[in-house]
């Protein structure tokens, strides 16, 4: 049974009264991503990671209380810097040489290169004859911590916060409770502030990196 009012309304006035502004004023913070309805929802997963850590705030959760409030948090905070990060690469920079790069691997391919009788072993085994060339990565099989140093070097994330995105991104993975117990890692109050913190920042860099672009300066 929910709780009565004006109970409800005084807590959550408590969860908005100190935000930088409503959900409108969330989705706007990315503007610079083109795709409507994944602003929206980078706007809406903004917003409600806020509003959680103000509700913690409001009930002086403690203990163990409090380790969902900060769980989600991180979990926002970490896909907000993926999908950001994601967007901005291969919207913005698809053709640039570091993306390319980024995604190209080395992999063997078979060729014919002799007659279809000719054979060769390696003991029991068949040898086959291959090229080693340069294949495409699949975007979702290159690792984060990739996307994001490739990030850096083409200017749009700063290196002195990079590791705090990593580490958060790391710390969203523990969502498996086996992996949780796993590395017997607790996730704390101050790694929730820490992906917070570097948002403001990491919105920044990128809306003046891109104006910069559309604008022509070097």
């Amino acid at each position: 049974m929910p709780l009565q009012e004006p109970l409800r309304t005084e807590i959550d006035l408590y969860c908005k009264r100190d935000l930088a502004g409503d959900l409108q004023w969330h989705i706007d913070q990315f503007s610079f991503i083109e795709n409507e309805e994944l602003r929206k929802r980078l706007g809406r997963a903004f917003y409600s990671a806020r509003y959680v850590a103000k509700l913690m705030e409001a009930l002086l959760a403690s203990g163990d209380e409090v380790h969902p409030f900060i769980k989600f948090q991180i979990m926002q905070y970490a896909s907000i810097y993926e999908a950001v990060v994601v967007n901005v690469l291969w919207k913005n920079y698809a053709n640039h040489p570091e993306v390319i790069q980024l995604q190209t691997h080395k992999a063997y391919k078979p060729v014919a290169a002799f007659g279809s009788l000719a054979s060769m072993k390696y003991g029991d085994e068949d040898i086959h004859t291959c090229v080693y060339r340069n294949a495409k990565t699949p975007r979702s099989s290159i690792p984060f911590r990739d996307k994001l140093d490739c990030a850096v070097r083409i200017g749009f994330v700063e290196e002195a916060y990079v590791e705090d995105i990593k580490k958060t991104y790391e710390l969203r993975n523990l969502a498996h409770i086996e992996t949780e117990a796993e590395k017997q890692i607790e996730v704390e109050i101050a790694q929730a502030k820490t992906g917070y913190w570097r948002i403001k920042p990491f919105l920044e860099k990128i809306n003046s990196v891109l104006a910069e672009a559309e604008a022509g300066l070097p």
